[in-house]
């Protein structure tokens, strides 16, 4: 069967990227990650001996017109593509466009159609089949079966004139079972980080779930659960042999959504790649309350370049509430150790929670700058569909939003606070990279940490994707 796995055109300021975000939201520039579940998606589907097609209309600057006319070329059987809420109106006249072209059976995943299964296939009248949560892992399975999807656990689809919900269905729980991203299929070189030193640079995942509770984490509520999977690290060394030898990488960003939760597998991977003479440079996401100084030089020691935490805020209060479960104490160690090993550390703030106030806000700023990491992302907190926050935030009646494009983060936040309004909130970000990157100590941080002409090139490509952000969250005068 032919498949051809798409992400369409999606309207608006800047780049959409659906694929591999928790924080959904428009970029100013082409760094987008690369889409590693659709990736895996394309590895199955040919795996089990299907013909696979993909197309980024997004990275590959394609309008609609364009992009249908791609999809006629293809005529594929089926189309699947990856969904968010921001981009679901998108997502909608995407698939009634290509179902009326093509007629190919139309398959979605994503955490949107996740939370709204039947709500999506009720408002979308091309949308054959959303598989939901782990959609990777299925898309085989739902192909190779599309003339019998009662088989099929995980997903909801349309059956003579009515939808059948067959549930959650199960997540993988042996992942050196599946085969690795197809990064032939689903070019690796299309994708980029901002923050990259050294290219041929790709994305990988050792492990998929995170176990902890942070109310506003889509991925784990809505996709891939609560339970930590890993792939053992033979599995992942194996994986890397492979990228280094096929593509010749030097870069590696490790996309887990916790990398650190587990100390005596984080030391073997290092080990391991030591003993394996693998040399990259690598990045990964962490958390402030389960790194120490023996793991953090052991892990510059394996190539580690930078590490990626959630901070958050900078209120206890908040923190309590959005269920962060780490201190203050806690957090300047970590950024201390961190840099202390060699390691760049980034900082994720937020604002917009539901119990932010003016003060809240104001002590999450300054405690950024407090903090200086070497880098920081600053977001607002979207409430989205699936989440522990949106539940809270529909009980209380303090959504505030007309459309789902409203969820882009272009639009200010969707949730009421303690005491602004979204106008008030609209530039927040401009006003946040502003304050923090703009500042003699950051200047003197940032040129003692360049060691090479590389990491000087990152620093000017971060710099200009800094501008374009900052450009992208300013009010309009």
């Amino acid at each position: 069967m032919k498949v051809l796995i798409i992400n369409p055109p999606w309207p608006g300021k800047g780049y959409g990227t659906r694929s591999q975000n928790r924080i959904i939201k428009q970029r100013s520039d082409k760094y987008l990650q690369y889409p590693i579940y659709l990736a895996y998606s394309a590895a199955q589907l040919r795996k089990a001996g299907h013909e696979v097609f993909y197309v980024d209309s997004v990275i590959q600057g394609m309008n609609m017109k364009e992009t249908l006319r791609k999809v006629w070329e293809i005529m594929p059987d089926s189309i699947f593509m990856e969904t968010t809420t921001p981009s679901i109106e998108a997502d909608y006249e995407f698939i009634n466009a290509a179902k009326k072209l093509t007629n190919a059976v139309m398959l979605a995943g994503g955490p949107h159609v996740t939370h709204f299964p039947i709500r999506s296939l009720e408002e979308c009248e091309g949308l054959d089949v959303v598989i939901r949560r782990e959609f990777d892992t299925k898309i085989a399975l739902v192909v190779g079966n599309i003339d019998d999807l009662g088989k099929v656990k995980g997903i909801a689809f349309r059956k003579g004139g009515k939808i059948v919900d067959n549930g959650a269905g199960e997540d993988c729980l042996d992942l050196d079972s599946l085969p690795f991203p197809d990064r032939d299929a689903v070019p690796y070189h299309w994708y980029l980080e901002a923050w990259y030193s050294r290219r041929p640079f790709i994305n990988m995942m050792t492990s998929r779930g995170c176990p902890y509770p942070c109310t506003f984490c889509l991925w784990p509520q809505s996709m891939y659960g609560h339970k930590q999977r890993f792939r053992s690290i033979d599995n992942v060394i194996a994986e890397l042999k492979y990228v280094i030898d096929r593509y010749g990488v030097k870069e590696v960003n490790v996309d887990d959504g916790t990398f650190t939760t587990n100390r005596r597998r984080v030391m073997e991977f290092c080990e391991k790649l030591q003993r394996n003479r693998i040399k990259i440079i690598w990045t990964c996401n962490g958390r402030v309350d389960n790194v120490d100084m023996e793991m953090l030089k052991e892990m510059k020691r394996g190539g580690c370049k930078m590490i990626r935490y959630g901070v958050e805020s900078g209120s206890a209060e908040v923190l309590k509430t959005i269920k962060k479960g780490i201190t203050f104490e806690q957090i300047e160690r970590a950024f201390r150790l961190t840099k202390k090993a060699g390691i760049q550390a980034l900082g994720g703030f937020m604002f917009g929670y539901p119990c932010d106030t003016r003060k809240t806000i104001a002590e999450t700023m300054d405690y950024a700058i407090k903090l200086s990491p070497d880098q920081v992302q600053f977001s607002i907190c979207m409430a989205y569909p699936g989440t522990a926050l949106y539940a809270e935030a529909e009980k209380e009646g303090r959504l505030d939003f007309n459309s789902w494009k409203e969820f882009d983060m272009t639009y200010g936040p969707v949730v009421k606070t303690q005491d602004m309004g979204r106008e008030e909130l609209k530039n927040i970000l401009a006003v946040a990279y502003r304050r923090f990157y703009f500042r003699p100590r950051y200047f003197m941080q940032t040129l003692w940490n360049i060691k090479d002409w590389s990491e000087f090139m990152r620093v000017i490509r971060s710099l200009r994707s800094l501008v374009r952000t900052i450009l992208l969250h300013s009010k309009k005068k």
